[in-house]
């Protein structure tokens, strides 16, 4: 480990050390566990202690060095990294990925420990340009989680570090993606407030700007977003006009994306973008008995003029957000499939009164055809 001083005190001299300190009460009860060989209950009061903030520079450092390498061989790989990960931070940024590479080793064995670990020591390498090693990382750490069968809390440290990983490169498909699934397995409340206002900012950023992500439902409807209202209510906003397909949101709102770099780069690739979803939104909002769309409504409803409209509905058919035929003599485009998308509030709303007109026309056929049956016998 990652050793402070030359000098490194015996434990008996650190624990009455420790006694004599703010904290006193909970190092009686540590060194009462110690000297009982206690040890799993020694574990699980020293991570409550190590949680505890704040700490003094150094200090868990030196708790790690001298206290806990002594019995660090009865501590549970995944206790044992679940410690070494809290420690780290407090570690030299200089001697970092030396100190966890060095418990690497101890928890080698444990591949839940070992997940945790190398997905800290990629982060770490991020943060100093080594972008081919942690490519490499990610792909090792993939199968290790694959491994793993169920989802469990160290999957969301695999795609923290993917998710960091792919926002370096610039990959917003695959950001959003893993994003998404680091969200799902971990508790919100492990975030702090600016942690939840720069990951719900960042995910959204990539909503927009990934050209393969035409489903904004599953974000929508995800309790981050709260932060993001306080802190970025444009961007609530610009994600709900997408979703709806809302060309005229989308230039009211102009004056403020366009203040984004990222997003006043990208400005042609996003109108197509929504116009792409409006065309989505325009043949769910019909019912299947209803989608041979004229060119000039879809112009209306997308805002282009009409002789784009065939190359529009060409590109969401290559991208199969739609599934179709183009009458170039009529004008008219002849949908039969929209690609399933997680619904809001409106949009389920919406499908509940077109089931309940499909109930009603059902119904009205049996009634006729209940009518008609004397007649048929007759015949």
């Amino acid at each position: 480990y990652f050793i402070q001083t030359n000098l490194r005190m015996s434990v008996s001299a650190f624990l009455s050390a420790q006694k004599a300190g703010e904290r006193s009460q909970q190092w009686i009860i540590m060194e009462d566990f110690y000297n009982r060989k206690l040890w799993h209950q020694l574990t699980l009061e020293l991570i409550k202690y190590v949680k505890l903030k704040p700490h003094k520079q150094g200090h868990l450092s030196e708790v790690f060095n001298t206290f806990v390498s002594d019995f660090d061989h009865r501590i549970s790989s995944l206790a044992l990294s679940t410690m070494g990960l809290i420690v780290a931070d407090d570690v030299p940024v200089a001697q970092r990925t030396l100190f966890l590479e060095t418990l690497l080793k101890k928890v080698d064995k444990h591949p839940e420990a070992k997940i945790k670990m190398m997905a800290k020591i990629g982060s770490l390498q991020i943060d100093h340009g080594q972008i081919d090693e942690v490519e490499e990382m990610i792909k090792t750490l993939e199968g290790l989680v694959d491994s793993l069968g169920e989802v469990t809390p160290v999957h969301g440290c695999f795609y923290e570090l993917s998710a960091k990983f792919y926002k370096v490169k610039g990959d917003y498909n695959s950001f959003y993606r893993d994003s998404l699934r680091y969200l799902g397995c971990i508790d919100l409340e492990e975030l702090t407030p600016k942690q939840q206002q720069e990951h719900a900012f960042h995910i959204g950023l990539s909503a927009l700007l990934g050209d393969k992500v035409y489903n904004f439902g599953e974000l929508l409807a995800h309790p981050l977003l709260e932060a993001l209202r306080v802190a970025c209510p444009w961007i609530v906003e610009l994600l709900l006009a997408f979703n709806r397909g809302d060309m005229n949101k989308l230039e009211q709102l102009q004056p403020q994306w366009s203040q984004q770099p990222d997003l006043a780069r990208n400005e042609v690739a996003l109108k197509q973008k929504c116009a792409l979803l409006g065309l989505m939104e325009l043949t769910f909002n019909r019912a299947s008995s209803s989608r041979s769309i004229p060119f000039s409504e879809v112009a209306a409803a997308v805002k282009l003029p009409v002789d784009e409209v065939e190359l529009l509905v060409m590109k969401a058919i290559s991208l199969n957000l739609v599934r179709g035929s183009i009458d170039e003599v009529d004008k008219v485009v002849n949908l039969v499939w929209v690609q399933p998308r997680v619904l809001d509030l409106g949009q389920i709303s919406e499908m509940n009164k077109r089931i309940k007109e499909w109930a009603e026309s059902v119904q009205k056929t049996v009634k006729d055809v209940e009518g008609q049956i004397p007649e048929l016998l007759c015949a």
